[in-house]
């Protein structure tokens, strides 16, 4: 339970920062990046919380 909480603050704060880095500097392609970036690890981390433990080989 604790680590799919400490996952989500910490997926949070990566989106916050992205989100910093993208407004402060003005380029299009680097705001394309960033947001492919950040969907990318929104997938990762959803796929982690949907998977059951066993399966992901946790043991748990």
């Amino acid at each position: 339970m604790y680590d799919k909480l400490l996952a989500l603050v910490s997926f949070l704060m990566f989106a916050g920062f992205v989100s910093i880095l993208g407004i402060w500097v003005d380029s299009t392609s680097l705001r394309v990046v960033l947001l492919i970036t950040v969907l990318m690890c929104a997938y990762d981390f959803w796929r982690d919380l949907m998977t059951p433990s066993d399966k992901n080989g946790k043991g748990h």
